[in-house]
């Protein structure tokens, strides 16, 4: 993760909201304060951070992922997903909760890993980044059969087998060592309905695209909200991608991600639920705080790539003044 700041938040508490007991965030060469907002919220319990910094020109994607791997929480946990800040699972099963997706009442569940397909979400129109949920501003997205569904991510158990952790799935799984048989119960790699991925090759490559036959929405989807604001993936125009370090951010690539149609608002959903939780989080010490100040570096980087300075657009000043209004409200080590 990298200059995510003014969505952690909203990120961690969607996770945390749906059950998720962990949360292990990797960041890389940050310029803005969401390192420092991490801190505050690892401080609270609610994410392991750990810090790694690369050279330019490095694998970010590998680096981190391999990083993440060493990690106590994510060796020793009993199911694993991995997920970008601009993806968020959606359950459609029972209360929407993990449990209502996955068996968490049994030692040994009937399949090893579970992939659930993507839904692409663009812009829906709108240019401005604010400061307001990701999930509730964004709601056009392709539909179900756009070829961008097709593509997954998994959460999957027995971790310490596979020898490579992935963006879309792991791979490298030892049967033996994990003393599990191929196509058994136990060893097989589902959709979100249950069904059995007839051609899952743990062995040899990372699992991206679900079979065209087995995609489902049914069950639950990952909302990816690819580019947010026009605004904010703006930022991205020009950079290289994290996983293959290729210049993918060119016109094509926001034209296909912004061509769906479709009203999907199967995330509002948990509105009362998520707005519960965000309240509880935002009165942690100093997230508040950290917060408003990652919302003004953002608008600070929007301004400078149009070639502009951020003190003339007026949402800097008022995230500025809102992060030194909550810094007189922490009290002094006199005060404690």
């Amino acid at each position: 993760m990298r200059n995510e700041g003014p969505f952690i938040v909203e990120w961690l508490c969607w996770y945390r909201m749906l059950g998720f007991t962990d949360a292990v965030v990797v960041t890389n060469s940050c310029t803005d304060h969401s390192p420092q907002l991490l801190d505050a919220l690892q401080a609270a319990g609610l994410v392991h951070h750990i810090r790694h910094d690369l050279e330019p020109g490095q694998r970010i994607t590998r680096a981190k992922l391999k990083a993440a791997a060493s990690h106590k929480a994510v060796r020793r946990c009993n199911w694993l997903m991995i997920c970008d800040v601009d993806e968020f699972l959606v359950i459609h099963r029972g209360e929407g909760l993990i449990g209502d997706l996955i068996d968490l009442s049994t030692d040994a569940p009937a399949y090893l890993g579970m992939s659930i397909n993507w839904r692409v979400f663009g812009t829906s129109g709108r240019k401005s980044f604010e400061d307001r949920p990701v999930h509730r501003q964004f709601t056009y997205a392709h539909e179900v059969g756009h070829r961008s569904s097709r593509f997954v991510k998994s959460i999957f158990r027995l971790v310490k087998f596979f020898s490579h952790l992935g963006e879309h799935s792991p791979r490298g799984f030892d049967y033996e060592r994990a003393a599990q048989k191929r196509g058994n119960p136990g060893g097989i790699w589902v959709n979100t309905l249950g069904q059995k991925l007839p051609h899952w090759a743990p062995l040899d490559r990372h699992l991206t695209l679900m079979p065209e036959a087995l995609v489902s929405h049914e069950v639950a989807q990952i909302n990816h909200y690819m580019l947010r604001s026009v605004e904010t993936y703006r930022l991205k125009r020009g950079t290289k991608s994290p996983v293959g370090l290729s210049n993918r951010y060119r016109a094509q690539y926001f034209r296909t991600a912004d061509a769906g149609c479709a009203v999907d608002i199967s995330a509002f959903r948990y509105s009362a639920r998520f707005d519960a939780l965000y309240e509880q989080v935002m009165v942690l010490p100093d997230v508040a705080r950290l917060h408003a100040l990652c919302c003004a570096d953002h608008v600070k980087a929007i301004a400078e790539k149009a070639g502009k300075k951020a003190e003339d657009d007026p949402r800097y000043a008022r995230f500025l003044a809102q992060a030194e209004d909550l810094a007189a409200e922490i009290p002094s080590p006199e005060q404690d």
